[in-house]
């Protein structure tokens, strides 16, 4: 549907992009905000760019999905938005469009502030170039994130058990809330489940929780070295492992059986319809969401904790994804585009509108992570998170290590792969093979 879309209204928006470049000097496709205040905080920048300038800017806010609906065609089409965020760009496309030299170079942006952001944050940019053989800057780091656990702490308590009953191993983790909680609740006549363990291609939600748990496994699909490693006998035990753990509470019937069709949403929605006590979910949208409308759901009902130790007993290492704002090279202004990107990472400039997201995404500047509003423990989810980002290893996404690794999410191998097992009913490591089979060919390309 969505590729649909986006073929009927390339040309269209090639039309529209032609008159607003011949109307502004700066412009600007951003993804909307979950709350005005994110939106407004934008604003205020691009209204400072403009008087410092004397240049206008064109900026337009479009739903999560839809930013990446409108650019992509707008790029096929030989006209890019001079600047553009959207939360899937580094997953998806980034690595592939700097490969193939699509990308505006923006070591220029980077270079003399370079000292002001986390290693990790800059290496997720540092991409390859195709067509020179070289690397460079391409994208600019934006916020980052990391996969949440969350749970319903009044629904424990009225299973009869309290928040330091919860097991921080591993296995012990998981089979608490089916084996205990949920037979607890259901005996009171609770039509609940103990986990919400999405496993549909329709959502990017499992693609990030399956790889944390082959992290906690110690699976690794891709070396730093970029190679392939999931084939290998030791490392394709691994993942067989961390899949079995994943999918365990959707055959044992302790997930909603709705989540082998979820979206992007859903399983949001389900959790906060209380129909099942545990999510896991990239960001802190869902605690988020209860503000200020449900202020006990925020602070007294709902828990974010780390993730439980993996299952040699360590903590398990934080997975990783930088959100990156984008320049193109073939878009019209950037300069302008180079030149408002200075502006907003100002700390004075960029730190009130990381806040103004109400704290759902760690910065990606040691200094803004320093500051106390990210780990004051008033605020019970933001604290966990940034708890989480600073006392844990933290890793990146294979994305990182290997530019088509992007083609795999885009694919949803990892979905394809679960869908095999859940709903096809075949072995884990059929199904597996069946996966590596069509990864191999994919990371050839």
């Amino acid at each position: 549907m969505r590729l649909m879309r986006s073929g009927l209204v390339g040309a269209f928006i090639g039309l529209c992009f032609s008159f607003a470049a011949n109307a502004a000097d700066l412009v600007i496709w951003w993804t909307k905000g979950v709350n005005p205040a994110e939106d407004e905080a934008l604003k205020k920048v691009v209204a400072l760019w403009e008087k410092e300038t004397g240049k206008r800017a064109d900026l337009s806010f479009y739903a999560t999905g839809d930013t990446e609906a409108k650019t992509i065609p707008a790029l096929k089409a030989g006209r890019p938005p001079d600047i553009t965020f959207d939360f899937s760009y580094d997953l998806a496309y980034t690595p592939t469009w700097a490969f193939e030299d699509l990308m505006a170079d923006v070591s220029d942006v980077i270079e003399p502030i370079k000292g002001q952001f986390q290693k990790g944050a800059l290496d997720s940019a540092y991409m390859l170039n195709g067509k020179t053989n070289a690397r460079a800057y391409y994208a600019i780091p934006w916020v980052q994130m990391s996969p949440n656990v969350h749970y319903w702490s009044d629904l424990l308590q009225q299973a009869g058990f309290k928040d330091a009953d919860v097991p921080r191993e591993w296995e012990a983790f998981w089979s608490f809330w089916c084996d205990k909680v949920q037979p607890s609740l259901r005996s009171k006549g609770m039509r609940i489940y103990g986990i919400g363990q999405g496993s549909s291609t329709a959502s990017n939600d499992p693609f990030f929780n399956v790889h944390i748990y082959l992290n906690a496994y110690g699976a690794e699909v891709i070396g730093p070295d970029g190679k392939l490693r999931i084939g290998e006998p030791e490392m394709k035990k691994r993942v067989i492992q961390a899949i079995d753990s994943y999918v365990k509470p959707i055959k044992s019937q302790c997930s909603p059986p709705d989540a082998v069709n979820w979206n992007g949403v859903d399983d949001n929605v389900s959790f906060l319809n209380k129909k099942n006590l545990v999510a896991m979910n990239p960001t802190l949208s869902i605690p988020m969401s209860q503000l200020p409308a449900n202020p006990d759901n925020y602070f007294k009902n709902m828990r974010t904790v780390p993730w439980p130790n993996q299952p040699d007993g360590k903590p398990t290492p934080t997975m990783v994804s930088v959100k990156q704002v984008l320049i193109f090279k073939q878009s019209e202004n950037i300069e302008n585009a180079k030149s408002f990107m200075r502006v907003l990472l100002k700390l004075e400039n960029i730190g009130p509108m990381l806040k103004a997201m109400l704290g759902r995404f760690m910065p990606v500047m040691p200094a803004l992570i320093d500051d106390p509003f990210y780990s004051d423990p008033a605020d019970p989810h933001r604290s966990a998170m940034y708890r989480q980002f600073t006392q844990t290893p933290t890793v990146p996404f294979p994305q990182a290590y290997n530019r088509n690794y992007a083609k795999v999410m885009a694919e949803q191998l990892w979905g394809k792969m679960l869908g095999r097992i859940v709903l096809d009913n075949w072995s884990t490591e059929k199904a597996i093979d069946e996966m590596i089979e069509r990864m191999t060919k994919i990371l050839a390309s």
